[in-house]
C-alpha cells in the first residue's frame, strides 16, 4: 500500500482498520470469556464505569456485537492516535496493576494486548469515528523462507520508513 493509497483510503473515512472477524453466535463479550480471562475483562468494564463513564454505552454496544477488528494495526492521524493512546493505557496501567499473570501460560499473558483490542473498537465508536476495513495479508509457513532470507533488507526499510535508526 502507498502514501497515495492510504490517502485515498482516509478520505473516505477517519481511520484503516483491517476487515472484522465474524465471531458466529458469539458476541465480542462471550468469546473474550471463552478465550481468555473473563475477570480481565471485567475489571476493564469496571476501570471504564469508575474512569470513563460515558464510555460505557459504546463499551456495552461493541461488547454485544459479533464481530471485531483484530490485531491492533489501524492507520490514523497522529493527533487521534495520540488522544486514544493517553485514553487506552490510562485503562491498561489500571489494569495492569490489578490482575495477577502469574498463573496465566505464555498466550494469556498477551491480555493487554487482547483488551486493546476490544478498548480500541470502544473508543471508535464513541468518538463516532468513521472506519475503512483493509485487507490483511498475513504470512504463512512458506512464507517464511522468503522473510528469514530478506529480513536484515526488510528491516533497514522498515526502519527508514519510519525513520529509526537499525
Amino acid at each position: 500500500m502507498t502514501q497515495k493509497d492510504i490517502d485515498k483510503l482516509l478520505d473516505e473515512g477517519d481511520i484503516l482498520l483491517p476487515k472484522k472477524s465474524f465471531l458466529g453466535d458469539d458476541t465480542v463479550r462471550s468469546f473474550y470469556e471463552r478465550a481468555h480471562v473473563a475477570r480481565d475483562l471485567a475489571i476493564v468494564e469496571n476501570i471504564i464505569s469508575a474512569r470513563y463513564p460515558e464510555y460505557l454505552g459504546s463499551f456495552n454496544k461493541i461488547m454485544n456485537e459479533h464481530s471485531i477488528a483484530y490485531y491492533n494495526m489501524f492507520v490514523i492521524k497522529k493527533e487521534l492516535f495520540n488522544e486514544y493512546c493517553i485514553w487506552l493505557f490510562s485503562i491498561l496501567f489500571e489494569t495492569e496493576r490489578k490482575i495477577d499473570l502469574s498463573s496465566y501460560d505464555d498466550y494469556q499473558k498477551r491480555v493487554f494486548g487482547f483488551l486493546a483490542e476490544r478498548l480500541f473498537s470502544v473508543w471508535i465508536d464513541y468518538k463516532k469515528l468513521k472506519p475503512v476495513y483493509c485487507k490483511v495479508t498475513k504470512l504463512f509457513e512458506e512464507d517464511r523462507f522468503f522473510v528469514k532470507k530478506y529480513w536484515y533488507k526488510l528491516q533497514d526499510c522498515v526502519c527508514y520508513h519510519f525513520g529509526v535508526k537499525s
